[in-house]
């Protein structure tokens, strides 16, 4: 499952225009900017039923903005729009299902979860902001941690 909703997370960020690069791996160096890597960073599993878990995946989404051909200023403007419209697309797309919230095809279409797993939703936790990076090559980064709750019906899991 950790494959299956990487794979839809990247669909929907690749489709942000304000991206330049989205990479679901750490990537040594980045081509364009502004540049995303989302990363399996965690889960979770809890008792629902005696036939029935939810587990909770979650992945780390860092959005990198350069701060050598940018002003401090801009380059902190420009992610503070960037983060805003990834969370938005998130919202927006909740369920993962075909349809966003506003009525748009979620982009690469609805997720196709393997047997035994049903996808319930997606949400946003608050980002983290910082700096990485050599000081004259720095870069401003925000880090956005993207938890997927999903039903395990465990007698249909191999």
């Amino acid at each position: 499952m950790f494959s299956t909703l990487l794979q839809k997370l990247k669909d929907i960020l690749d489709a942000n225009d304000l991206i330049q690069e989205v990479f679901n791996y750490d990537v040594e160096q980045f081509q364009g900017i502004p540049a995303v890597t989302i990363t399996p960073s965690s889960n979770e599993s809890d008792y629902n039923t005696t036939e029935e878990n939810v587990r909770i995946y979650a992945y780390n989404v860092r959005v990198f903005v350069t701060r050598t051909t940018l002003t401090k200023k801009k380059a902190d403007e420009a992610l503070r729009g960037l983060v805003d419209s990834i969370i938005d697309d998130f919202d927006k797309y909740y369920t993962l299902s075909a349809i966003g919230t506003d009525g748009s095809a979620i982009p690469g279409g609805a997720i196709s979860n393997p047997t035994g797993y049903t996808f319930i939703n997606l949400f946003a936790t608050p980002s983290l902001w910082g700096y990485i990076g050599e000081r004259e090559d720095e870069y401003r980064v925000a880090e956005i941690e993207i938890r997927c709750r999903v039903s395990v019906d465990l007698s249909s899991i191999s």
